[in-house]
């Protein structure tokens, strides 16, 4: 009875905190204001199901209901967490792709420092397509991106298809039905392939990724190098292109 009386007087604080009316709450619970109102005032017991309607209700947990336990957790983006979707997960995610989503508890990671934002999702690299940009067993963060033709030239996309999810970097075509895809990797086979648009079903800007690969001193010096030769290149084409116009213009 003790008990009773605890949530009668719980669920009685929630309601006048947000403003309620008995009336209001128990329309929300399918019941009579009377059966209600027994309820709260610890006369009669309370269903499960309106315990769990309750919560849903005033965004609490149910054990704050049943026990007034305030220390919980509750798992989604609003509190920093994102679901993954691990690499051994993939098929089952494409499968079930158009049915509601619905993660377990221990597919929701949060981040440091990260603050998620709406349509979020942690990717599982899988396979060495993106090397070495991306390496197997990396985590991706993916935001979506419903209208793919604002995507960017030469952004990193991954892509769920009915065939697979792809990691890939797009390049602007001026086809309208197909999207061109490029691999970082020089050895794939086919570092350039096409997919029709209407294969896709959803496509996913990264927007980082998380490693747990450390490069060496000497690594890290060399991509250096590698990335002011590739800088000196650019401005070596842009200076040449000018001079290729100039020249143009004279020849008229």
């Amino acid at each position: 009875m003790t008990q009773r009386i605890f949530i009668g007087d719980r669920i009685k604080g929630l309601r006048k905190q947000n403003g309620f009316s008995q009336t209001l709450v128990a329309e929300k619970l399918f019941i009579t204001q009377a059966a209600y109102s027994l309820i709260e005032n610890s006369q009669n017991g309370i269903a499960v199901s309106h315990i769990i309607n309750l919560s849903k209700l005033y965004e609490v947990t149910t054990d704050f209901i049943l026990k007034g336990d305030r220390f919980l957790i509750k798992i989604d983006p609003t509190n920093g967490f994102i679901p993954l979707i691990k690499a051994s997960a993939h098929a089952g995610f494409i499968k079930n792709f158009h049915e509601e989503n619905s993660f377990e508890v221990a597919d929701w990671y949060r981040i440091p420092g990260f603050n998620p934002a709406f349509e979020q999702k942690l990717f599982e690299v899988s396979g060495d397509s993106m090397t070495p940009t991306l390496l197997s067993g990396d985590v991706l963060i993916c935001q979506d991106q419903p209208k793919i033709d604002n995507i960017l030239d030469g952004s990193l996309i991954l892509l769920i298809t009915e065939n697979g999810i792809l990691v890939k970097r797009i390049r602007l075509d001026n086809n309208t039905d197909y999207l061109l895809l490029e691999s970082d990797n020089e050895l794939e086979p086919d570092q350039i392939k096409k997919i029709l648009k209407t294969e896709i079903y959803q496509a996913m800007i990264v927007r980082g990724k998380i490693s747990s690969v450390v490069l060496p001193h000497h690594q890290i010096a060399s991509k250096g190098k590698i990335q002011n030769m590739e800088e000196s290149i650019d401005f070596l084409k842009k200076e040449l292109f000018k001079l290729n116009k100039k020249l143009i213009g004279l020849n008229k």
